[in-house]
């Protein structure tokens, strides 16, 4: 029973809802992908509140968290997605998607799967800060290396960039320090799972058509996917041990090097080419992969917890 809880958790139906709803009434995206950005611009405004007044004015400790949360992210992560696309994919719309999935940075969910599995906060708000302020030059000289051959609006990815990171970071900041999200907490769950609904909706719907074509790309992406993501836990959880880093710490730079940000990448590639529908498959691919990983990262700790409340009872 108490799996069967686990398994229909809110996060897990909401993606699943927009995923089937996106695959059987694609229809309405001719109307979801005018909301994708408001959507993705409320999620990326709404998470920062996390981040608590006064974090920022300490920055002599934040810049070493901020630096290995952008190499843990971009160095490492970003590369490995990038290379993996180069070599094993063969179309230009998934190698594509491949790429805007390496360039984004990490997931929003970062923070409170953070907090669940008791990782390190002050390591974990740095790292995704610095992740999130370096993607702002990152984005743009990704896309200048690698999508220097294909023909779209560079200011247009420029004003996405900021739309997205920079906007959302200036508001977040002026919402806490004017303390106004005590009015967003109690709606913060709502206004969340319905931006996620739309933008996973939308990417599922824009992929639609794609299923009834299915190709040897749409087949190797979500093995990628599956082969990286735990590879690279295992890997940094090894070298962690070997330096001999705090639990907490571990648990973070795991987050930090393993989670991108999939709505977000799927979102650009719906604004940037919404002609090639197989540039927003890698995201979608990515993101189903990501629900069973941070499924299997949670689980052990929920149901210890569970556990441990039946003892004090």
């Amino acid at each position: 029973m108490k799996t069967l809880k686990f398994i229909f958790s809110r996060p897990n139906i909401i993606f699943a809802l927009s995923l089937l709803t996106g695959f059987l009434f694609p229809q309405a995206v001719s109307i979801s992908v005018f909301l994708i950005l408001p959507a993705l611009m409320l999620i990326m405004t709404i998470t920062p509140l996390k981040i608590p007044s006064g974090f920022f004015r300490r920055p002599k400790k934040l810049i070493p968290p901020a630096i290995y949360g952008g190499l843990l992210n971009y160095l490492l992560l970003c590369n490995l997605i990038i290379f993996s696309g180069i070599i094993f994919t063969r179309e230009e719309g998934c190698l594509l998607g491949m790429v805007l999935v390496a360039a984004v940075p990490p997931a929003v969910s970062m923070l409170s799967l953070n907090k669940l599995l008791r990782g390190d906060s002050s390591f974990s708000l740095a790292g995704f800060a610095g992740a999130y302020i370096g993607a702002l030059a990152i984005i743009p000289l990704i896309g200048l290396g690698f999508l220097k051959y294909i023909e779209f609006n560079y200011w247009f990815i420029l004003l996405i960039v900021l739309s997205l990171i920079l906007l959302p970071l200036i508001l977040s900041r002026i919402i806490v320090e004017k303390e106004w999200g005590k009015m967003i907490e109690p709606r913060e769950g709502l206004i969340t799972d319905c931006c996620f609904f739309i933008v996973f909706y939308s990417i599922a719907a824009q992929c639609s058509n794609l299923i009834s074509d299915w190709s040897y790309d749409m087949s190797v992406i979500p093995i990628i996917a599956a082969v990286i993501l735990p590879a690279t836990y295992f890997a940094i959880k090894k070298i962690g041990m070997a330096i001999n880093a705090t639990e907490s710490k571990i648990t973070s730079a795991i987050l930090l090097g393993t989670l991108k940000n999939y709505g977000l990448a799927g979102g650009i590639a719906i604004l940037l080419f919404p002609t090639q529908p197989a540039s927003a498959f890698a995201a979608l691919a990515f993101a189903a992969v990501n629900i069973i990983y941070t499924n299997w990262l949670s689980y052990p700790r929920v149901a210890a917890g569970k556990k441990t409340g039946k003892k004090k009872a």
